[in-house]
């Protein structure tokens, strides 16, 4: 494989990320996520992690520490992508394992993810590397209005 680099996210990266949004089946734009990244790039309890192959970023993952009264603390991944082509390459693996590291060392031994039930290559990607399906559940998204009511 040519240099693969596993990096944080940099702002200029966010014209390859908003692709790679896009082709997770999350539409948005360079200029959105130039808005948005930045809450990620000085945290402590949240990172995005990319993959830069040769200078191009083609991959990445997003990862947060969540901290609920009713369960020991963890860190989640909410959102993985490798670019199409370059899938099958260990990308995805590298991308993994850094996420594993970060979340060592922050002191935590439990790493969950959700994974869309169509996303079935996914589903094996993931339990390969050792992750255990744990139950089914659904989503639900209610949309309100700017006064905070139901449209």
């Amino acid at each position: 494989m040519e240099a693969l680099v596993i990096r944080s996210a940099r702002l200029e990266d966010s014209p390859a990320l908003a692709m790679l949004s896009t082709q997770l089946g999350y539409p948005t734009t360079a200029e959105v996520v130039q808005t948005r990244l930045p809450r990620y790039l000085e945290a402590k309890e949240r990172r995005v992690i990319v993959a830069e192959l040769d200078g191009q970023v083609v991959g990445w993952t997003s990862i947060e520490i969540v901290d609920h009264f009713y369960l020991e603390k963890f860190a989640e991944i909410s959102g993985f992508v490798v670019e199409a082509t370059h899938r099958g390459r260990g990308i995805g693996h590298a991308l993994m394992a850094e996420a594993e590291r970060w979340t060592s060392a922050q002191g935590l031994s439990i790493l969950r993810l959700k994974t869309n039930v169509v996303r079935t290559d996914a589903h094996r990607f993931y339990e390969n590397l050792g992750f255990l399906r744990t139950k089914t559940q659904y989503t639900y998204v209610k949309q309100l209005a700017q006064d905070g009511k139901a449209q």
